[in-house]
């Protein structure tokens, strides 16, 4: 073998070697603390030895760099004392002076060094690391944990004279990477190849879950049917028979106290002896959760304790309505229908302005219309209109607001006419209780007058609240329901007003 050719060879030896650390450093960089934790567990001491290096990235990267920054120099040095020489005849025979043939020789033959080192040395190899990061990490992690401890005492000063630089440039030595925001991490869903569009969809009702909180996904008390805790258990299986609903909270007295549920079981499997106990005999432990309490913190606890249902109190400890595990669980995969629950007929957009439940939280407004109403002291559509009606909606009321696109920028509260905006009409259909219950929509074809003004204002009297109270029969007789009146002052007094709705399921069952 000549003796251009084994200096060649070595000179490629020693970018190889750079090679080898450069990609190195790539894999353990790209390496996810996930990653580095599962190879940790299930790779024995490969696994431990990459989670040694990555806690201390002084170590491993000033190790690295010992290996990238020799090789190199040693590649460039070599290549230059022995491989220059033999380019000085072929200048000196183009006509070029001795002394000029000699630095053109050094400076050709460093630049198609470095041209290889860097071509093979640190992108090619950088690549491969980058693509193959756990592959990469444990053949190289050992060799790269072994050399840091050969130049431990080397490394040890380069680690310090590196902290000492890094506080003078204003930064933490003793800090890790920055920790992955949201918006990066909703960014890698939808970008990560092997999801598909469901599992892509899935993960971002995961993170919306992660921002509402029980007060926008629970049944609201005027929707939840109450068994008193007086009322026998066969009076109480007659009603429970009729109805759609597993669970039915328990009243001990008023609403705002409840003593617990029962199941549909306890009732119709009940021996005569039991069928005139009262219910509030019958009844199971229930959580209570504050409506603050975020949707998926709500769905572990619940998850952890084995409860279906529980009870959501407000801020001033009085039940504000109820919620099941099927509501938490709909948050993250979507809506649950049953033999109970109307599917929609079509999702024409005309079908979709039409029959608006008044319940309908705001998110699932803008899902339903692609029209976002602005955020404000309510979660419902019932909430909103009564916001911009400033009365007490009756049927037929209507208001015309200006609302934008679903994902348009929305400067204030009532944004300026744009092209992505819409004037809408909407219209009370039907009521509860004081509550707009069902509404409509249409688009004008003319500009909206002042926002929120009431179209209508029909003319409106006293107004009750009602409670709806069912009450035990006589002895041998059937249950009756009377309707209760409170005086305006009465209301005030109470805070609430509490009553049984029409709309769907209300424990999502």
């Amino acid at each position: 073998m000549s003796e251009i050719v084994s200096n060649v060879i070595l000179v490629l030896v020693f970018v190889i070697v750079g090679g080898v650390f450069s990609a190195a450093e790539m894999a353990l960089v790209t390496l996810r603390q996930s990653q580095v934790q599962q190879l940790a567990a299930t790779r024995g001491t490969r696994g431990r030895a990459i989670a040694d290096l990555v806690a201390d990235p002084n170590r491993f990267l000033s190790s690295v760099q010992i290996g990238v920054t020799l090789s190199g120099f040693l590649a460039s040095a070599f290549g230059g004392a022995t491989l220059a020489r033999h380019l000085d005849p072929v200048f000196v025979r183009w006509g070029v002076p001795a002394a000029v043939a000699s630095t053109l020789s050094l400076i050709l033959t460093t630049i198609v060094i470095s041209y290889v080192s860097i071509v093979l040395g640190e992108l090619t190899a950088k690549r491969l690391a980058m693509q193959r990061a756990e592959g990469f990490s444990l053949v190289l992690g050992p060799l790269t944990n072994a050399i840091s401890k050969v130049f431990r005492p080397i490394i040890w000063f380069l680690g310090v004279s590196t902290d000492a630089l890094v506080r003078v440039l204003g930064g933490d030595p003793s800090a890790d990477r920055e920790e992955i925001t949201e918006e990066e991490l909703r960014s890698m869903v939808v970008s990560s190849a092997s999801l598909g569009p469901e599992e892509r969809r899935i993960l971002d009702e995961v993170f919306h879950a992660g921002e509402r909180s029980l007060r926008e996904v629970m049944v609201p008390r005027t929707e939840v049917e109450f068994l008193a805790g007086d009322m026998s258990a066969a009076q109480a299986a007659s009603l429970v028979r009729e109805g759609s609903h597993s669970r039915y909270p328990v009243t001990d007295g008023s609403v705002d106290r409840i003593a617990g549920f029962v199941h549909v079981r306890d009732l119709l499997a009940l021996d005569p002896a039991q069928r005139h106990s009262k219910v509030i005999q019958l009844v199971r432990p229930v959580r209570s959760l504050p409506d603050s309490v975020k949707a998926l913190k709500a769905l572990s606890a619940m998850r952890r304790g084995r409860s279906h249902l529980a009870v959501v109190l407000d801020e001033y400890g009085g039940t504000a309505g109820i919620v099941t595990l099927e509501d938490l669980v709909e948050e993250l995969v979507g809506e649950i229908t049953d033999e109970y629950d109307t599917v929609a007929p079509s999702d024409a957009m005309h079908v979709r302005m039409r029959d608006i439940d008044g319940l309908m939280t705001l998110e699932a407004f803008a899902d339903r219309t692609g029209l976002v109403l602005p955020e404000g002291p309510y979660d419902t559509v019932a909430g909103y209109f009564m916001s911009r009606y400033g009365k007490v909606p009756v049927k037929g009321a209507k208001i015309r607001v200006h609302l934008t696109e679903v994902d348009a920028p929305q400067t204030s509260e009532q944004p300026a006419p744009t092209d992505t905006a819409a004037n809408i009409e909407m219209t009370v259909t039907g009521v509860d209780g004081r509550r707009a219950a069902w509404l409509d929509m249409r688009h004008l074809d003319e500009p909206a007058a002042e926002p929120a003004t009431p179209v209508t204002a029909a003319p409106v009297t006293e107004t009750h609240a009602t409670t709806r109270v069912t009450t035990p029969p006589a002895e041998g007789g059937t249950a009756s329901a009377r309707t209760v009146a409170h005086s305006p002052s009465e209301t005030a007094t109470a805070g609430r007003i509490e009553g049984e709705g029409t709309g769907p399921d209300p424990t999502g069952r």
